[in-house]
């Protein structure tokens, strides 16, 4: 009898063992209780490459696998939101009246894209343009210049580059692949067993520098996060720590050079070195070794919500600045969202700074509509002025397999690369003349002639195509510089020359302006006398002195060959 009811005490015991321990394996495994901060921070830090409740996500994979691989349909518009002190309210309205649209084709499987363009001043102020790549080459059409397109064939691109002048083009590609796919995935996807191993890898890392160190714990609106702080040399070591280990794995190390090898074998190509993801990653380590390490604050914060990874902050503060940096991801009701977002603030002089890029995607689901959108922008306070630059870029891709691109005509276009430097040059300066006078009529009907054009203002980087020509120039060395590249430089301002009504003599000033910015060759940079003086370092124009209704002709003067000084008298 006795032995019965022991036997029945010990299963009873054993049965509440095994529910205890069952309740406590699922408190341990399926909720957060039970874990301390720092386990609970690992774990949602792990989450970083989950391909379900981590950043890289699964329907984001696919739909770039199949945009960059097939063919769609596109249509899309860019605007600006822009707020700059010294900027008048009119001036405002004209620059965010500004937007461009865009409607087209791609066809990856035939190399082929075309896309009608058109740059918006007003309701009724545009000019419109075409873009094309087909038979291997690029192409640009605006009935305002030609009804033909203008276009370079994408081979031989150092021959082309050496018409020019240009003696040295080991930095210069034969071709550019327009239709790279650098998101190539397929090349880096991981099994689950090689996720979970790396996984382990990294996080057993990062337990192992910070395992030892004491995690805060906060929550607020939903979102529940878990900190860290730690210094500039434990960053720095523990970055160190992950090059070397990434220099030798041999799960990533494979996948990451046949992800980039395309990239790779274009710099290898341009540069004529064997460039290789590791020795990449030995540069960087090489670098941070080299460097010295101020010292300042940081805090790493993870932040979950419905136990899924939603952000991750790296917070600085040095002296009397703090820099937040924030990644984030949300999906919800099939919205997928991105965010990147820094903000720098001064204690001392109390100005702030926000920078911030976000891109959210509609009907990743079905994978037949796909909608994008973009926002880029800087916000704050600088100097005590409020200023605001926005960007929004909105696009649709709708996925056609039945739509065809058709070939260039031999009458459609002229290939550049079957000319000489003399005549294209002479051809870009009649280009050049035709868009300047449409230019100046269109800031007429929408009276912004005496600003230049909306695009100034719009974008700080507008002189970016001369900055780049400065930097191809200037690789070259100056005292063999040859007749065609002095040419190439004169002709931005030999075009001006004789009589110009007042609003062109407006857009030649912003352009000279541009040039001296962001030329650093003091020879290559201008002056201006006249009616109107701007010395090379002047950093606005002196365009309000100048009348649009009058007449004035434009002199210029040589110094060695270039273009030095432009004087502008009244008629």
């Amino acid at each position: 009898m006795k032995t019965n009811t022991i036997k029945k005490i010990l299963i009873i015991v054993l049965i509440v063992i095994l529910l205890l321990g069952g309740i406590f394996a699922y408190l341990y495994f399926g909720t957060d209780l039970l874990k301390t901060n720092g386990q609970l921070f690992f774990k949602y830090l792990g989450q970083v490459v989950d391909v379900q409740d981590g950043f890289i996500d699964r329907q984001l994979i696919e739909y770039s696998n199949k945009k960059y691989t097939g063919k769609y349909e596109d249509n899309g518009n860019f605007s600006v939101d822009i707020d700059m002190s010294g900027m008048d309210s009119d001036m405002l309205q004209t620059v965010n009246d500004f937007n461009i649209t865009y409607s087209g084709k791609i066809d990856n499987t035939a190399r082929k894209n075309e896309q009608d363009i058109s740059i918006n001043y007003s309701s009724d102020v545009n000019f419109p343009l075409k873009y094309k790549y087909a038979n291997e080459t690029l192409g640009l059409q605006t009935d305002y210049v030609s009804s033909k397109y203008i276009g370079i064939e994408n081979n031989n691109l150092k021959e082309f580059v050496e018409k020019f002048g240009v003696t040295d083009t080991t930095d210069f590609p034969d071709t550019i692949d327009f239709f790279s796919n650098f998101t190539n995935q397929g090349t880096m996807s991981l099994t689950d067993e090689e996720r979970e191993q790396v996984i382990d890898t990294y996080t057993g890392i990062l337990q192992e520098k910070l395992g030892e160190k004491e995690f805060t714990k906060t929550e607020e609106n939903g979102v529940t996060s878990y900190s860290v702080q730690i210094t500039n040399q434990e960053i720095k070591d523990l970055m160190l720590t992950f090059l070397e280990t990434l220099k030798n794995d041999q799960i990533m190390m494979p996948k990451m050079e046949e992800m980039f090898k395309e990239v790779l074998d274009n710099m290898n190509q341009a540069s004529n070195e064997d460039v290789t993801v590791e020795s990449i990653i030995q540069q960087m380590i090489d670098d941070m070794n080299s460097s010295e390490v101020e010292d300042g604050t940081n805090t790493i914060t993870v932040s979950q919500t419905d136990k899924k990874l939603s952000a991750i902050t790296l917070t600085t503060t040095e002296t009397t600045t703090t820099t937040e940096l924030k990644i984030n991801k949300t999906n919800a009701q099939g919205n997928l969202t991105y965010g990147m977002e820094m903000n720098v603030t001064d204690s001392e002089t109390q100005e702030n700074m926000r920078y911030f890029l976000t891109a959210s995607y509609q009907g990743l689901e079905q994978l037949s509509s796909v909608n994008e959108t973009y926002q880029y922008g800087i916000t704050g306070t600088m100097d005590g002025e409020e200023q605001r630059m926005i960007y929004n870029l909105n696009c649709t891709d709708t996925f056609n397999d039945g739509i065809t691109i058709e070939d260039y005509t031999e009458d459609e276009i002229q290939v550049l690369n079957d000319y000489n430097a003399e005549e294209i040059l002479t051809l870009a300066m009649t280009i050049a003349e035709r868009i300047n006078e449409v230019n100046a009529m269109q800031m007429e009907q929408i009276d912004f002639s005496e600003y230049g054009n909306p695009l100034l203002f719009a974008f700080p980087l507008t002189s970016m195509p001369i900055l780049i020509y400065n930097q191809a120039s200037n690789a070259v060395d100056e005292s063999s510089m040859s007749e065609v590249e002095m040419s190439t430089f004169n002709s931005r301002f030999t075009q001006y020359e004789g009589q110009q009504r007042g609003a062109t003599i407006k857009s030649l000033l912003q352009m000279i302006l541009s040039n001296n910015m962001s030329e650093t060759d003091e020879n290559r940079k201008v002056e201006v006398s006249g009616v109107v003086t701007m010395t090379k370092d002047d950093t606005e124009a002196p365009i309000e002195e100048i009348n649009t209704s009058s007449t004035y002709n434009v002199e210029i003067q040589y110094n060695e060959g270039l273009v030095s000084e432009i004087v502008i008298t009244e008629q």
